[in-house]
């Protein structure tokens, strides 16, 4: 038996063991309420500033963060209450100091958010995911136009995969990690933009219109969903960074948590490989929205004025909530009572449906007003405005009802005997009749 020496075992090894990525020390940027005490530390944002470039002539390295960034975040936090788009941002709480326009970074240190020049007010602020009513129109710059034809290309592609599919169809098409462009599935998975815990948020504030399919109104849409690496994903879910549009279609993904050191060479100012057309771009915005808000970890007290939670959305978590429970109760108390879907969303009369139907046409008129005014044919035309037309609350109803009377459909074989289950079609047309 012939033994192998050290040394020439040695020779298989072809470089030389890992070494941790250079942890890349950071700076804060943070933006202050300015009709606060000082002292009171009413902060809206705090954000790290990560080495930008450094000068040859003299070697400094310079640290900044996107000015365009704090100011979309800024609004967002306070719930856009500078609707004229005089806010700015100052070096002194009287404002009277203003950040150059020009200035395209920020340099470390603390700034004021004024929503109008010479008027310091105490504007609410958004504390809670729930409180932040998504906007009529998101920021321009947030938009990437597409052609005739590539909407239609869209809505051909997507507008019949079912809610089930999506995480199959997301990593399919995408082939590879949108950022990193690693490409073995086993370590890809399909990351929500609106994550699933916010189905209330998203029902109440009718994203359902963004969606590509016509089959649902949920969260599991091909267009609320992109490729990441596992470790990406968990960064992204734990609000370390946000997508960014920088212009001609393209994003960047931005650190905004201070402990992501590691990460800053893989995704701090880094552009994406592609966010693909499929991806609508209100969900882009809507993340970045969520990011954001969830960085905030303090509560102010009572003296702060804030946004106040949306009772329609806190009241929808909690009937998500009950039918979760009720669900896990049954399984656990029954032998085997019928398998079925939760009816937690019936409407009370047909009275109910038919003033909630006309609630929704009028929605509809404001969403769509040339799509409304079009008259009933048997085949209305295709759109990829909006997956939505007049008849989508009854065609959820029906879907609902035919699940409920049908639960075979969801139930697999190792479905516990008295599991239940959110009627999320049934609660879509509620939110979107209410």
């Amino acid at each position: 038996m012939v033994e192998y020496q050290p040394e020439s075992l040695s020779a298989i090894v072809l470089s030389s063991k890992m070494q941790p990525p250079a942890a890349v020390q950071s700076r804060p940027v943070e933006i202050l309420h300015p009709a606060y005490d000082v002292g009171m530390d009413i902060s809206l944002l705090s954000l790290p500033a990560f080495p930008r470039l450094s000068s040859p002539a003299d070697g400094l390295t310079v640290y900044g963060i996107a000015r365009s960034l704090v100011m979309d975040a800024c609004r967002i936090i306070t719930d856009f209450a500078a609707n004229s788009q005089e806010d700015y941002l100052a070096f002194d709480p009287e404002g009277t100091r203003p950040v150059p326009t020009n200035d395209l970074f920020l340099a470390p240190g603390r700034y004021f958010y004024h929503l109008a020049p010479q008027h310091v007010t105490k504007y609410p602020i958004v504390m809670d995911f729930s409180a932040f009513k998504f906007p009529k129109v998101i920021p321009r710059h947030w938009i990437r136009p597409k052609t005739a034809e590539e909407d239609d290309n869209l809505r051909i592609a997507y507008e019949g995969v079912p809610s089930s599919e999506m995480s199959w169809r997301v990593k399919t098409d995408d082939e590879s990690c949108v950022v990193t462009g690693y490409c073995s599935t086993s370590v890809c998975d399909n990351a929500h933009l609106v994550p699933k815990d916010e189905l209330a948020w998203f029902l109440v504030n009718e994203m359902g219109r963004f969606n590509r399919s016509t089959l649902g109104a949920t969260v599991n849409d091909v267009s609320n969903g992109v490729t990441l690496r596992c470790d990406v994903h968990r960064l992204l879910d734990s609000q370390s960074f946000v997508f960014y549009p920088v212009g001609d279609r393209k994003y960047v993904t931005y650190l905004v948590r201070g402990t992501s050191r590691d990460y800053v060479e893989l995704l701090h100012g880094r552009e994406v490989s592609t966010v693909p057309l499929r991806v609508s771009d209100e969900f882009l915005y809507a993340r970045f929205a969520y990011n954001i808000i969830k960085l905030r970890p303090r509560v102010f007290g009572p003296s702060v004025v804030r946004v106040p939670d949306d009772v329609a959305v806190k009241q929808l978590e909690e009937e998500l909530r009950r039918t979760k429970k009720k669900s896990s109760k049954m399984a656990d108390d029954c032998d085997f009572p019928p398998t079925r879907a939760s009816s937690i969303s019936d409407p009370n009369s047909v009275d109910d449906i038919a003033a909630g139907d006309e609630r929704y046409q009028a929605k509809y008129t404001t969403w769509c007003p040339e799509l409304a005014e079009l008259p009933e044919v048997e085949n209305p035309p295709d759109t990829s405005e909006t997956p939505y037309h007049l008849e989508t609350p009854k065609m959820l109803r029906l879907r609902s009802q035919w699940i409920k009377d049908h639960p075979e459909v969801w139930q697999t074989v190792e479905t516990a005997p008295g599991t239940t289950r959110p009627d999320v079609l049934g609660l879509a047309a509620k939110s979107l009749t209410s």
